[in-house]
């Protein structure tokens, strides 16, 4: 599978960022809810940089952390004040912090090919180990309900130089989802070009991540919303906060 490469990624900011957008006043507004007022936050799964800019706007430092490389570069021109690394979220060293994000069903993909349920255990007990007491791990998960009623489901976007058609196919009972991409992106000289990418996820159940985290020693929270802001169909946000020494 590819991550995001340059077409995909110019088509990904410019048409769906309405998602990181709409979450990120409740995000905040969660963070500080949660007494992480200030710090770094690490932004696994950063994209191309529309939270990361949220946060340092609000003061935050902030590390975003993408398998893309021209995810990252969008995200340098628009978080300037953020530090960047292209790495996988299964593999990047996090450092310690008083926030750990990932935001748009980022944990289920399967874009590493070293992605497995027992890699993501590994990631929930580094982020664990990484948070200082009392932060918060916020994230969000794509469950079997994330596979159309229908299925293969098909849908077509357009913008000023670009379109996309994506062929969504999956099996609530086996956990997974497919999307097939195929892109059109104008060129420089007025040509249009075609790409395509292959995007799968693992899907998740949130009563068992839910377990798992508290086993771990979260305080776990499931919620269908960052604030004001409802999730899409088949998502679920887990609010994992570590306890604080007195707690």
């Amino acid at each position: 599978m590819s991550s995001y490469r340059e077409d995909l990624a110019h088509i990904n900011d410019a048409g769906f960022s309405d998602f990181a957008h709409g979450a990120s006043p409740g995000l905040l507004a969660l963070l500080r809810r949660e007494g992480v007022k200030n710090g770094l936050v690490v932004d696994l799964g950063c994209g191309s940089g529309h939270w990361a800019r949220t946060l340092t706007d609000a003061g935050y430092e902030v590390l975003g952390v993408d398998l893309s490389p021209a995810q990252i570069q969008l995200a340098k021109q628009r978080a300037p004040n953020a530090r960047f690394e292209t790495e996988s979220l299964l593999t990047v060293a996090i450092p310690a912090c008083n926030a750990i994000t990932a935001i748009g069903e980022i944990v289920n993909y399967q874009f590493d090919p070293k992605h497995s349920r027992a890699a993501l255990s590994r990631l929930f007990r580094h982020a664990y180990k990484a948070l200082r007491p009392g932060g918060v791990f916020i994230f969000d998960i794509a469950t079997p309900a994330r596979v159309p009623a229908e299925v293969p489901a098909n849908y077509w976007k357009e913008g000023a130089d670009w379109s996309i058609h994506v062929e969504v196919d999956g099996n609530p009972a086996s956990h997974w989802l497919t999307r097939k991409i195929v892109t059109f992106r104008k060129g420089k000289e007025g040509h249009y070009r075609r790409s395509e990418e292959t995007h799968r996820l693992r899907l998740l159940e949130p009563s068992e991540i839910s377990a798992e985290l508290t086993s771990i020693g979260f305080q776990t929270k499931v919620q269908p919303n960052y604030g004001r802001f409802r999730l899409y169909p088949g998502l679920q946000a887990l609010i994992a906060r570590k306890p604080s020494v007195n707690s």
